[in-house]
């Protein structure tokens, strides 16, 4: 074989990539694990870092300088500090922290670390469990991890993606933190919204919700789709990630939001989406294989099954994989 020559080297070179990006997200990880994130407040040198968060000097800087070329810590000098951008997505009084994010992270790496398993025995508990420390917060990472996605352009693209200029009561089902309900309040000034989810769920909503002053606007229902209603007289209802495919009951969902419904109401669905062709985009592909994911077309015909009408997809969010689908109630 000529060496020199080769068919798709561009092609080659981006799997390959792809292959190493587990680096990334460690880097980010650990350094939220030790506290290094959060000792750059002020501009430390490597060695101050590692006296700080109980480290190795040699180990920390070369962190560092991953971090810097990261776009998330700038270097002057010895001294290393977090730039905007750190500071806004690893500091936890920021709105727009992405702590559970990395928490989920690893509660997440586990089920990879395991993938050959998963796949031999379809089951997902051949896995290897999380540490303690993480399964143990499983449900509060998940959920903060939701904020910090919402947070960090998904919301805003929702935002940008909808017209809710005329509607006046969203329900939010399964809304998690709440955020894309807040958004959307701040968006459209005219709009209020109920964030229904189960109570556990809904402390994190609540402190979401004071956080950015909409308790005047949004209120919390607990609620559980698996035996309860999701109440009546909204002109607009959200379901944000949670028809995720043929195992997500989709059916039983969408047919308690026909009749939480008025007549003309609008019904929005963000979710991942694969092509009709079912052959990517890669994170839908990947979400898939962990959790599930409907095609845009198996997406559009269940709602139409489910009695909606005027369904179709407004926009795509080709880096994330996700869709935003619309339809109304007749």
């Amino acid at each position: 074989m000529d060496l020199l020559n080769l068919d798709n080297v561009d092609e080659s070179l981006n799997l390959l990539e792809l292959g190493w990006q587990f680096r990334v997200v460690r880097v980010l990880m650990t350094g939220n694990k030790l506290g290094i994130f959060d000792a750059l407040r002020r501009p430390l040198s490597a060695s101050q870092v590692a006296n700080r968060c109980g480290t190795d000097p040699n180990m920390t800087e070369r962190l560092l300088i991953a971090c810097c070329a990261l776009g998330i810590v700038k270097r002057e000098g010895n001294k290393f500090t977090l730039t905007k951008l750190g500071s806004d997505l690893l500091l936890p009084e920021s709105p727009r922290y992405i702590g559970g994010i990395l928490g989920h992270y690893e509660n997440l790496w586990w089920f990879w670390t395991g993938l050959a398993e998963v796949v031999k025995t379809g089951k997902r508990d051949a896995a290897p469990s999380p540490p303690d420390e993480y399964a143990d917060r499983w449900h509060e990472f998940w959920i903060w991890a939701m904020h910090g996605i919402a947070a960090n352009g998904v919301g805003q693209w929702l935002a940008e993606n909808l017209d809710l200029s005329d509607r006046h009561l969203l329900l939010d089902v399964g809304g998690g933190p709440g955020t894309y309900s807040v958004i959307l309040c701040q968006k459209f000034p005219n709009l209020k919204a109920v964030i229904w989810d189960l109570p556990r769920t809904l402390v994190i909503a609540k402190e979401v919700v004071k956080r950015f002053e909409m308790e005047e606007r949004i209120t919390l229902q607990e609620g559980d789709w698996n035996k309860d209603e999701f109440g009546s007289g909204y002109d607009c209802l959200l379901m944000s990630n949670i028809l995720h495919g043929h195992g997500s009951q989709a059916p039983m969902k969408l047919a308690k939001a026909f009749r939480a419904l008025e007549p003309g109401g609008l019904l929005i669905i963000h979710d991942f989406l694969l092509n009709d062709e079912k052959s990517g985009p890669l994170p839908a592909a990947l979400f898939n294989l962990m959790v599930g994911a409907y095609s845009v077309r198996e997406m559009l015909t269940v709602v139409e099954n489910a009695g909606f009408r005027d369904v179709r997809l407004v926009a795509y969010h080709s880096k994330r994989g996700a869709g935003l689908v619309t339809a109304v109630r007749p």
